[in-house]
């Protein structure tokens, strides 16, 4: 089962199996081009295990393995940047960033908060009147699962910001299990589609 956690740290093993389990995710048959940003983490070594066999109980840092980068091109351009971290002698997927650009800029960063609201200038104002793109954010966003039986939780993540020719949307989120944990979805789906009614509303 594809569940984002692997025996492996070797990250073209890995790198082939999250690219696998986006394309199905998404519904297309070709490849997705990706590459591959190393970590900060060692191996797994017996200290390295033991410790985590402490976290289980305790929590801990999370060691970034690798960054997988993967650019994604219809039905827009977007990048997702899915962090693998070490897991005993294997890994998961923590941390994945999706992020699209805009053609329309903004006049300053707008930044979702802990009570899902927009904050920053009138653009966050006409995003919060949109109840329904609230829920769709706030069902994408997950900062907590169960990913290969351990705990994970990452940061709330989610702004758009200015940047050259336009402004960017970044959004991050964690494998969402289902089917009683035997299964994990991406929903990489979800972020088109809430990527194209802030668009819309810029």
């Amino acid at each position: 089962m594809n569940v984002l956690a692997y025996s492996s740290q070797d990250p073209q093993k890995v790198g082939a199996k999250v690219e696998e389990k986006l394309r199905e995710d998404l519904g297309v048959s070709g490849p997705i081009p990706y590459t591959i940003e190393k970590g900060d983490a060692e191996g797994a070594s017996l200290g390295s295990v033991l410790k985590d066999a402490g976290r289980f109980l305790i929590g801990g840092k999370v060691e970034l393995l690798f960054t997988l980068v993967f650019d994604i091109a219809s039905p827009r351009q977007v990048q997702m940047r899915a962090h693998v971290n070490r897991q005993g002698v294997g890994s998961h997927v923590g941390l994945m960033l999706f992020s699209t650009k805009f053609a329309k800029s903004l006049n300053s960063q707008v930044t979702l908060g802990d009570k899902g609201k927009f904050t920053g200038d009138a653009m966050a104002e006409k995003l919060n009147s949109n109840k329904d793109l609230l829920k769709r954010i706030e069902k994408f966003i997950r900062p907590k699962a169960n990913i290969g039986g351990l705990e994970i939780t990452i940061p709330r993540i989610c702004e758009i910001a200015p940047t050259d020719g336009g402004a960017i949307l970044a959004i991050g989120t964690l494998g969402r299990p289902h089917a009683m944990g035997f299964k994990i979805a991406i929903d990489a789906k979800d972020f088109f589609d809430i990527a194209a009614m802030i668009e819309a509303m810029l």
